[in-house]
């Protein structure tokens, strides 16, 4: 585990590295305010990206429940991932999974810790399977010339992940229950259905850079910023500030290059789309906090329970 933090630590700092160079290099006011208005001045593409955005959380919701299938509220799903995404932009680590898990625990005590943090861990995976796929298959698509090692590394991720989740269910409890929950899932006809708008969720989600481009006048392309979005959200393992700011910037701007975007124009596109999701986290966080409320200090200790359990 400690060879993992070391590599996610380098990534981070390459990345940053990365999104200082752009900066200086192609950071321009003008640009940037020219964009930022332009969206401003277009309300329609605002509730366009705004509409895609919310849609992609309500899908993930829907495919949440789908796996878990208990006796729980859709809303319940849709507020556990908006308070997830508050925290995420909060804090400089990625501490919305384990808000996800004390909220629906709280809500539903009877399920059981266990059950509810094994399903955010395998619609993780999930996550983690489509964007790697959407990133590889989509590239190719719209004829970004990516390696061939592109796909030897994910496929390998994929089996290696496997294995390993495999040789630790032998010796800690709770991989072993994941291990068996994640194949089966994966070996019914479920699994097509939760991977498909998993799918639809992320395609959702690029309106955000698809109207951001468009603000620019751009001549985005609907697959082009699937790809991107793919790519960028995949890089946000490396998520070590709040939002992931300044890796996402790195990531977005990197393949909206690839994709032959201008640099000043990919790094202008790559703020003012997180800029979007920033002020949609602080907007659907404050609606959630309001219409949910949970008490911090009974999350915090259902967290901390759940890290004893892990350890069990």
């Amino acid at each position: 585990m400690n060879g993992f933090k070391t590599i996610k630590m380098a990534a981070f700092v390459s990345l940053m590295i990365l999104f200082v160079w752009l900066t200086i290099r192609y950071y321009s006011w003008s640009l940037f305010l020219e964009g930022l208005t332009s969206l401003i001045r277009t309300p329609l593409l605002l509730l366009f990206m705004f509409l895609g955005y919310l849609s992609a959380f309500f899908l993930r919701a829907l495919g949440w429940q789908m796996y878990l299938s208990k006796n729980i509220n859709f809303r319940h799903y849709l507020y556990g991932l908006f308070f997830s995404l508050l925290v995420n932009h909060l804090l400089p680590v990625k501490a919305g999974d384990l808000m996800r898990i004390g909220y629906l625990s709280s809500i539903k005590p009877d399920i059981g810790k266990i059950e509810i943090t094994e399903s955010v861990v395998v619609m993780r995976i999930f996550d983690l399977i489509v964007l790697g796929t959407a990133a590889i298959g989509f590239g190719t698509y719209i004829g970004i010339s990516l390696s061939p090692n592109y796909f030897y590394v994910f496929v390998t991720t994929v089996l290696g992940g496997l294995l390993f989740l495999y040789l630790s269910s032998k010796k800690i409890p709770f991989f072993d229950r994941l291990s068996k929950k994640l194949f089966s899932i994966l070996l019914s006809a479920r699994s097509i259905g939760i991977l498909s708008i998993i799918s639809l969720s992320w395609m959702l989600e690029a309106a955000v850079v698809y109207g951001t481009l468009l603000s620019f006048s751009e001549s985005a392309d609907v697959w082009e910023s699937i790809w991107v979005n793919s790519i960028t959200i995949a890089g946000q393992v490396f998520h070590f500030t709040p939002g992931g700011a300044g890796t996402y910037e790195a990531t977005m701007s990197s393949a909206l290059i690839a994709a032959g975007i201008t640099p000043a124009v990919a790094l202008q596109t790559a703020i003012i789309s997180h800029l979007f999701k920033f002020v949609f986290s602080f907007l659907v966080g404050a609606f959630t906090v309001v219409k949910a409320p949970i008490s911090f200090r009974e999350l915090w200790l259902t967290l901390k329970q759940k890290k004893e359990v892990n350890q069990t």
